[in-house]
């Protein structure tokens, strides 16, 4: 794959230092800030757009529609881009072609003054007119420190374009004149605040997955929120919604005197989607459903269920951060998989117990004689909580499956069923 990069100089790279950025990881992931632009690699575009000019006309076209002004070159090394971009030109936004590269003055290559003043005199004004000259002799006349100015020449790269954009967040804050007893009242200040912060991530070519909201609060300490997505979105009322769920769920107790919220960058989503794929429920909308459920059953109730090494009376734990991917499987699918069902609440049943042995149950929905049993299991793993006064059995019924029956005083029950 051939190698490209791409340099944006503009005279008011400073102002519109974010714009540039912007423009340059619509382009790539790999960005170098420079004092008077950006530069940028952009290998492996020619695929999609084209040759390096017309990877340079849709870089210009960005220019145009941010109206920023700036000189743009795509060359094969990061130097030659880097000399045809910062290269004087006459308008505001121009493409300048790799071709011109040997029309370049020689005082563009950082020779030094005298030695340009004896090139002068001899003639050589340009680029193209010390080519002509052997490298060797070059060399043999000003030294080997000579050899990278003839690297330029050749168009033989010994940099690389070197990220240096340190930022990985952007923050919003707003302070209140008065205590506000009530999230819902701050809805179109934080919606304002979404807009700025979403609008600066997407300016420096970013997304995000990650919004950290933090209340200030009345007579008490702050009030904190990770919200966190599976997928990188700037959607605003997305986040705004989500955002409303989760303090809906947990909310501040006391009046709130400040808001802020902090946008961590992550790389943004493909658009781009198989030609011939089903189309599938956009991943919003499942989170939104998952916060308006925590919101009615409490978040303790809602997420992906993990088993737990000990033996409690609900021996699992709902991880409310976590959401099924929808492509769990087994590492051997011909290997038997054993799964347990829970039931809530559990099935009351009848035991008849003859010489200390399990022999026949009843429940509403079957009875059965006992076939196998195992057990009893009387210990608790966390039994310096509570006394355990349980006895637990797993139970085949004849004809009817394999269960979990507990024994708690007189009372004999059905927990869940071995699938």
């Amino acid at each position: 794959m051939s190698k490209f990069y791409a340099c944006i100089i503009s005279p008011q790279a400073e102002s519109d230092a974010e714009a540039l950025l912007a423009i340059a990881y619509g382009f790539a992931y790999r960005v170098e800030r420079l004092e008077d632009g950006v530069l940028f690699d952009v290998s492996g575009l020619e695929k999609l757009m084209g040759d390096e000019k017309k990877i340079a006309k849709k870089i210009v076209k960005e220019l145009e529609s941010k109206n920023i002004l700036g000189h743009v070159a795509v060359a094969a090394s990061v130097e030659t881009a880097l000399l045809l971009a910062r290269e004087e030109r006459d308008t505001d936004r121009s493409a300048v072609p790799a071709e011109r590269f040997r029309q370049l003055p020689l005082k563009n290559l950082g020779i030094d003054r005298d030695t340009i003043g004896v090139f002068q005199a001899l003639g050589l004004d340009r680029i193209e007119d010390l080519e002509q000259i052997p490298a060797n002799d070059l060399v043999a006349r000003y030294g080997h420190d000579f050899r990278g100015v003839i690297d330029v020449i050749d168009q033989k790269d010994k940099r690389d374009v070197v990220p240096n954009v340190a930022d990985n967040t952007t923050g919003w804050k707003h302070e209140l004149d008065h205590a506000v007893d009530d999230f819902e009242q701050l809805i179109f200040i934080v919606n304002r605040g979404l807009e700025e912060i979403l609008a600066a991530v997407g300016r420096n070519g970013w997304s995000t997955e990650q919004l950290d909201l933090s209340f200030k609060v009345e007579k008490s300490d702050d009030k904190s929120y990770e919200i966190k997505t599976s997928f990188p979105t700037l959607d605003r009322g997305f986040w705004l919604k989500l955002i409303n769920l989760r303090v809906s769920v947990d909310p501040p107790a006391a009046g709130i005197l400040a808001v802020s919220v902090t946008a961590h960058f992550t790389r943004p989503r493909p658009a781009q989607s198989g030609l011939y794929a089903a189309s599938k429920p956009q991943p919003e909308s499942l989170l939104l459903t998952v916060g308006k459920i925590k919101k009615l059953v409490g978040d303790q109730n809602v997420g992906v269920p993990a088993l737990v090494e000990q033996r409690l009376d609900r021996p699992f734990i709902l991880n409310a951060d976590k959401m099924p991917e929808g492509k769990e499987k087994h590492a051997d699918a011909k290997a038997p998989v054993i799964a347990f069902t829970f039931y809530e609440p559990p099935i009351s049943a009848e035991v008849l117990v003859r010489n200390k042995q399990l022999v026949y149950l009843r429940t509403q929905y079957f009875a059965g004689r006992v076939s196998a049993c195992s057990g009893v299991w009387r210990l608790n793993s966390r039994w310096w909580e509570k006394a355990w006064d349980t006895q637990e059995w797993h139970v085949e019924i004849e004809g009817n499956g394999i269960y979990r029956l507990r024994k708690t005083g007189s009372e004999w029950l059905i927990v869940g069923e071995f699938d």
